[in-house]
């Protein structure tokens, strides 16, 4: 085992300076951490700089994202109290030796209570502490799966849903239980954890399959038997508000989830199915990567300057279009956020509120009670406002009132449904809006896709065929494809990034609107003045090598 101090070890690797040991030795007797703590803590090193230089010298691995080694049947070998207290995570077990990741190798009598805890000749990996814990709470929250369906049905709670009325006072409370809560506690936090955007809960013949969406795909995360599968839906369905006798029709409703480390607001419904009631469950602001910053969404230059120039147009409308899942209301939102000022007024009416604004007037469309998207933005326009955001124009009566208050020297954005940017003024007019009116009151129009970004730890180059630079209408001899790894769950993907096509309305753009000009002319028109249209984003990343050509594909010629 290693003998040479951290610091002098870091010294030959060049990390830090004899100048920066000296000073960090200094720090460390006043702030009683570790030496290699203080270090990061000084900014002399990264962690990652650390461990690399310690898995050198003790010549074993440096694992990035230890999760995807697990092996889940051993997770039980390791009590979750010591795993947590020495932050060191189970990997798999081979020939009496346990395989650990742990953030301080040389930390004997860990290793030491490890090996009298098992009966197991222990084995260390290092990984980094926030990629350690992690781990932790996803593989000790899905392991604790299978202990708490054992207490539901000791609880006989599956038995008697089979014979009792749920709308039971008694029954109802009973469903509370801790085995029940904790069960759909783990599935909303798991997916949080995997930056998930939903969750659907699918009722089977025989079993029910939980699945998350992430990076616009649906994972499957779990299956319970169907026994169960009427208990997580009333559990559901009663901290969201929703009638639990109620199995017959659709219900929709929502809650707010807390605990003392999150707190974010889901919006829910059920499905009434041939197998049960099918639950999804949609996670808003829960994607702790959002932030509401135009700078950091990844926009290329070409588009931030042309988004920022529309922000600064006094009045006029501005439509964000794309399909569900898009990004279209973290857009909004970043342009909201740059657009708060004192000195204005900004009122929005959403359906839902998926994230809240100091200084800025929210609020939530409530059919039932008659507030609507059209009668709010009624209300909201004798508020005396400066700026407006309106969710989503559905109808007729709400793009004419969104449009009149644009012409009216108000400043509004609103999403709609459309293919591309171009074709969005085209709807319009064929919801029965006068074509002079959407010239003079829309003054740009973006169209965004969320494209799947390559795993970059499986990326590899290949040949692109004749078929595909056809649908492209490129000339592309290579590009790259994630093969498949551990690190992408074998997708080939990992994350997500945005591509828009923003036009602005210019003045002879604005005449063929008013002449109820054709889709192709507007097209022409918009490809002779060199506008960037929503293809020539696609094509350069994947000329870039971040997306596939596949995707780019799926991309260019998916619809609504």
């Amino acid at each position: 085992m290693i003998s040479i101090p951290l610091g002098q070890l870091l010294l030959e690797e060049s990390i830090i300076t004899q100048e920066q040991l000296n000073e960090a030795l200094s720090r460390q007797k006043l702030m009683k951490k570790r030496l290699g703590e203080v270090i990061i803590d000084l900014g002399y090193a990264s962690e990652r700089d650390i461990l690399l230089s310690l898995a050198k010298r003790l010549k074993i691995d440096f694992i990035e994202n230890p999760i995807m080694l697990i092996d889940f049947d051993i997770i039980r070998l390791v009590p979750e109290t010591f795993a947590r207290k020495y932050e060191v995570f189970p990997l798999f077990l081979k020939l009496g030796t346990l395989t650990i990741a742990t953030n301080d190798p040389l930390d004997f009598t860990c290793l030491e209570d490890l090996g009298m805890i098992t009966g197991l000749e222990i084995k260390t990996v290092i990984s980094s502490k926030s990629d350690i814990n992690r781990a932790i709470e996803r593989a000790y929250r899905k392991s604790n799966t299978d202990d708490l369906m054992d207490d539901i049905r000791s609880d006989g709670l599956v038995s008697d849903l089979n014979v009792l009325d749920l709308d039971d006072i008694s029954m109802a409370e009973r469903v509370e239980s801790a085995p029940v809560v904790k069960l759909v506690n783990s599935i909303i936090m798991e997916a949080y954890q995997q930056n998930a955007s939903d969750i659907h809960i699918e009722p089977e013949e025989s079993f029910t399959r939980v699945r998350f969406r992430i990076d616009g795909d649906l994972q499957v995360y779990s299956q319970f038997t169907h026994d169960v599968h009427q208990l997580i839906t009333t559990r559901i369905k009663i901290i969201s508000g929703m009638n639990i006798a109620e199995k017959r029709i659709p219900q929709d409703g929502g809650l707010r989830f807390r605990n003392e480390f999150v707190r974010f607001d889901l919006r829910i419904s059920t499905l009434p199915t041939a197998y049960g009631e099918k639950v999804v469950m949609r996670l808003l602001g829960a994607d702790r990567n959002i932030s509401y910053d135009l700078h950091s969404l990844g926009l290329s230059n070409y588009t931030i300057n042309m988004i920022e120039k529309a922000l600064r147009v006094p009045h006029g409308i501005l439509l964000v279009t794309g399909p569900t899942g898009s990004g279209k209301t973290t857009t909004l939102y970043s342009m909201l956020a740059k657009l708060n000022d004192p000195t204005k007024a900004i009122v929005t009416i959403e359906d839902p509120i998926e994230r809240k604004f100091e200084s800025i007037t929210q609020v939530q469309v409530n059919t039932r009670a008659g507030l609507t998207f059209a009668s709010g933005l009624r209300s909201i326009l004798r508020q005396d406002p400066d700026t407006i955001m309106v969710g989503e124009i559905r109808d007729t009566e709400t793009a004419e009132i969104a449009i009149r208050a644009a012409i009216t020297g108000h400043f509004v954005l609103s999403t709609i449904h459309t293919n591309d940017a171009l074709s969005t003024v085209v709807r319009l007019t064929d919801m029965g809006i006068e074509p002079y009116l959407v010239a003079s009151s829309v003054k740009c129009v973006i169209s965004q896709r969320l494209v799947k970004k390559i795993c970059t730890h499986c990326k590899t180059q290949v040949e692109v065929e004749s078929a595909d630079n056809l649908l492209l209408g490129t000339n592309l001899v290579h590009s790259h494809i994630g093969r498949g790894c551990k690190y992408c769950g074998n997708t080939g993907y990992s994350g997500r990034t945005a591509v828009f096509e923003t036009i602005l309305i210019d003045g002879q753009l604005e005449q063929l609107i008013s002449h109820n000009a054709s889709m192709d002319e507007l097209k022409q028109y918009a490809k002779s003045k060199n506008m960037r249209m929503l293809a020539d984003e696609v094509i350069d990343l994947i000329k870039e090598g971040i997306t596939s050509v596949e995707e780019g594909v799926n991309i260019l010629y998916s619809t609504d």
